[in-house]
């Protein structure tokens, strides 16, 4: 693992690792995706729309994180933010 101005870079194998499917429309990502991470994160798509987000997930990877994306983050990695915010208990579940 390296580290980019505080966000931990990993390849995109490494960041499904704490992606895991709950049923057929549910996800849920696992603490440690971002830093102090609080609770679980939670998503529910459909097969057009887990294309969608793991895509998303896969180019950030790709460009190295952060880095050149001009400020863009990922479903998943927002999910995961919310998740890290202060007072938040129980989980941070996402609509689609």
């Amino acid at each position: 693992l390296g580290f980019s101005s505080g966000m931990v870079v990993r390849t995109f194998d490494e960041e499904c690792a704490f992606v895991k499917q709950v049923d057929d429309c549910s996800y849920a990502i696992e603490k440690g995706f971002v830093p102090n991470m609080r609770v679980p994160g939670h998503f529910y798509v459909n097969d057009e729309i887990k294309e969608l987000l793991y895509d998303e997930l896969r180019q950030f990877t790709k460009a190295g994180g952060a880095s050149g994306q001009g400020g863009f983050l990922p479903a998943m990695k927002q999910i995961a933010n919310v998740a890290a915010l202060p007072g938040i208990v129980g989980g941070a579940p996402a609509p689609p």
